[in-house]
């Protein structure tokens, strides 16, 4: 039964303000993550219009979390994962149905946490490289430098610590290009926008046949030589179906690497990004994660059984991710009419859910615009709803690579703060660009060496 609540079924509340012919496109455009907020004092589910085609934008936790996971299987992902599977290719990132349980169940082994492990060396060995060349003074672009280091790690990672930059760098191109093209088409849906001999169409066209040349190189190496090299590519290639015993073609192995360079690389990049921004702008919270970090590590690299003992870092992170959630909206459509919320719901009906509508409720996180870790202390944590922090998503389609994401920014972070404190330049204002993630415009800041840093 679909009937999720006990209230009869009323008219949905529309959105006041649409324009004719554009309906509230250019607001959603303009200012898209100020608009959503501004909806929830209207309801729990408010339409809004974008040309001709009506949106269902949710608002409240509770009914998220319904639409997420107590009737998930009512709901497919929807508008803007149908572009990103046009981008990337149909891979667990962006699938349905009994198609995506089973390349979840392929791909899971390359995400358990033995498996994580092994990685972890590869991650410090990359943010190691990285930060080698910073100078004592430099001006940093955070977010660049925070992208190559996350593209670095996850390239090493899949692929291998011993893979070149260049490509990395290559790769990097391309998940630009892919998220620069869904971001439109999704706006501008209709096939004939993709066809256009427009700069963005053809730039993404040319970078995904060079990344498809890259990715094909590894896997016929890989198929080869078929030892474990202790990567996700070799995890990934050992694979195989329980029922059938069959693995993943060449195809699929190809859009399933694809979707996770696009889902780990600039997500986690961002998160790091803001992370330190924050840091920067709160000296008592940097105070505390260096002392933190020179008590437990001393120096020396951060180890599994680290993880849980880096408490205080890891509260920063959780901080980072609920005030700046680099997954700020995802899509789900109705696969058959139903009442959500004392709202009728059609068939096919477009909707809209923002994690920032959750994170950033003040009826569940009190001055939610404030950066304060210590919402995570476990006296306070139980005092949060369940289902207010969601970081990764929920329900069946959560991220797969949560575990390894949250690793690869404690191994970041720890190892930067060790040595490096992080100043943000005077003057400079950094503001929220809603993209395909929440990133910033820009963040400058300038490496300061720890004078007190332990000896490596």
């Amino acid at each position: 039964m679909n009937t999720v609540t006990s209230p009869p079924p009323s008219s949905v509340t529309g959105a006041p303000g649409g324009l004719p012919l554009l309906g509230h496109a250019l607001r959603l455009l303009r200012s898209p993550l100020d608009y959503l907020q501004s909806l929830r004092g209207l309801g729990d589910i408010v339409q809004i219009r974008v040309g001709s085609s009506p949106l269902y934008v949710v608002t409240s936790s509770e009914c998220i979390h319904q639409v997420l996971v107590t009737h998930a299987e009512s709901f497919e992902r929807g508008r803007l994962f149908d572009k990103a599977t046009a981008a990337i290719g149909k891979g667990l990132v962006v699938s349905n149905g009994s198609f995506h349980r089973r390349q979840r169940k392929l791909l899971q082994p390359g995400f358990h946490r033995a498996r994580i492990h092994g990685y972890m060396e590869t991650i410090h060995r990359q943010v190691d490289a990285q930060i080698a060349g910073w100078s004592p003074g430099a001006h940093l672009s955070l977010r660049e430098e925070m992208h190559r280091l996350t593209l670095n790690a996850v390239t090493g990672t899949l692929f291998g610590a011993n893979t070149e930059e260049r490509i990395a760098i290559e790769i990097g191109d391309y998940i630009d290009a892919a998220n620069s093209w869904v971001g439109l088409h999704t706006v501008f849906s209709g096939h004939v926008f993709e066809r256009l001999p427009i700069p963005i169409n053809q730039a993404f066209v040319r970078k995904k046949a060079r990344f498809n040349e890259i990715i094909a190189a590894y896997i016929e190496s890989r198929r080869a030589d078929d030892r474990d090299q202790g990567d996700l590519l070799s995890a990934l290639l050992a694979a195989q179906d329980d029922e059938t015993g069959q693995g993943m073609s060449d195809e699929q192995l190809r859009m399933e690497i694809s979707g996770l360079f696009v889902a780990g690389s600039e997500t986690t990049a961002t998160a790091l990004t803001w992370l330190f921004h924050e840091v920067g702008r709160h000296p008592e919270v940097e105070a505390r994660l260096h002392a933190e970090v020179d008590a437990v590590l001393g120096g020396r690299p951060v180890t599994m059984e680290d993880l849980p003992r880096l408490q205080y870092l890891q509260n920063v992170i959780s901080e980072t991710l609920r005030r700046h959630s680099p997954i700020w909206v995802l899509t789900r459509r109705t696969l058959r009419a139903m009442e959500l919320a004392g709202t009728h719901l059609p068939a096919g009906a477009e909707v809209i859910i923002s994690p920032m509508m959750v994170h950033r409720d003040p009826r569940l996180h009190p001055e939610p615009l404030r950066f304060d870790p210590d919402r995570w202390l476990p006296e306070r944590m139980q005092k949060i709803p369940r289902h207010a922090f969601i970081p990764f998503g929920e329900g069946k389609h959560k991220c797969i690579g949560d575990v390894f994401a949250r690793t690869e920014m404690v191994i970041a972070v720890a190892t930067i703060a060790s040595r490096w404190r992080l100043v943000p330049v005077p003057g400079h204002r950094v503001r929220e660009v809603p993209r395909a993630v929440l990133r910033p415009n820009q963040v400058l800041m300038t490496a300061v060496p720890r004078s007190s840093t332990p000896a490596p």
